[in-house]
């Protein structure tokens, strides 16, 4: 068997493509070169099995001692966390990057109007944060629902305790966006290597920043990207595997950015966001893992 014994489940937003980045280069590591799989999360992607989800992803492992699968977004759908027990195991490795709730909110707004799926300001988008979900979850729009939801998906703790409510919670490294992963990159690695049971390795290049913030180079390629239609069909029928498709659209997607310096917000701005949406899950947090986060100096 070929399958994943660790994981990279979010936050979304939190760095996990820089990790992803950095870890793909250890010669005991395979990750697949499509980043998030999206399998667990995914009714219609699940219905494939297991089975497909191997021999899709996971069939040029060699002899890696370590198969991750990095999707963010399963630790925003805890159902996902029973069905990779059911497939994967107990025993399974979890690793999560924990960001500022509203700095990873805001990223994720910037993220959907890079892509052209928001056209509300950033307060407008998290006053009808609520509605919109509620509309997509009535619609089974899981698409929409995971781009909509920047405040729910900085809500830490009732995901991790949903998980830890699965598994194990010595199954779990859990990271400091910001005191670990951005200020002390290179303890941090070797901390990832040690729960992985990898030997440590000077051959990786660790000051690696992926997914900065971006617009597109041409609007046309970005809207073309996103259409539906008959050219879809005729795409579908010459490139069979989901998995190729979609390291195509990813890399012309990649080819078509310029980063960019997006706005800011205020100091004033952050702290009303915080204390209204974000303190009593940070609070709940705090206790759950036994350490403080200091997000609200």
């Amino acid at each position: 068997m070929s399958l994943p014994n660790f994981m990279c489940i979010g936050a979304a937003k939190s760095g996990t493509t820089s990790l992803y980045d950095i870890l793909r280069q250890h010669s005991d590591v395979f990750i697949p070169s499509f980043k998030e799989p999206h399998f667990f999360d995914m009714p219609s992607v699940y219905k494939h099995g297991i089975k497909w989800y191997e021999k899709t992803y996971f069939k040029n492992v060699k002899t890696e001692k370590c198969i991750g699968d990095f999707t963010p977004s399963y630790l925003f759908f805890s159902e996902a966390a029973e069905k990779i027990k059911n497939d994967l195991g107990e025993d399974i490795k979890f690793i999560i990057l924990l960001r500022n709730p509203v700095d990873r909110a805001y990223s994720h707004y910037l993220h959907s109007v890079r892509d052209e799926r928001e056209n509300l300001s950033f307060f407008d988008a998290i006053k009808m944060e609520e509605k919109r979900l509620n509309e997509y979850q009535k619609k089974n729009d899981l698409l929409n629902y995971i781009r909509h939801s920047y405040i729910k998906q900085s809500k830490y703790a009732e995901m991790i305790e949903a998980y830890f409510d699965v598994f194990s919670s010595n199954n779990f490294l859990i990271l400091h966006f910001e005191d670990e992963f951005i200020k002390n990159r290179k303890y941090t690695i070797e901390k990832v290597l040690e729960f992985l049971g990898l030997e440590n390795t000077k051959e990786l290049k660790i000051d690696i920043k992926s997914n900065p913030a971006s617009k597109a180079k041409s609007k046309k390629i970005k809207r073309l990207m996103q259409k539906t239609g008959w050219w879809r069909i005729i795409i579908k029928n010459m490139i069979p595997s989901l998995k190729i498709r979609q390291i195509i659209k990813n890399r012309i997607q990649r080819a078509n950015l310029n980063a960019f310096i997006p706005p800011q917000l205020s100091e004033f701005e952050k702290q009303n966001i915080f204390e209204l949406d974000f303190k009593d899950d940070v609070n709940k947090l705090e206790i759950l893992l036994g350490r403080k986060m200091n997000w609200n100096k």
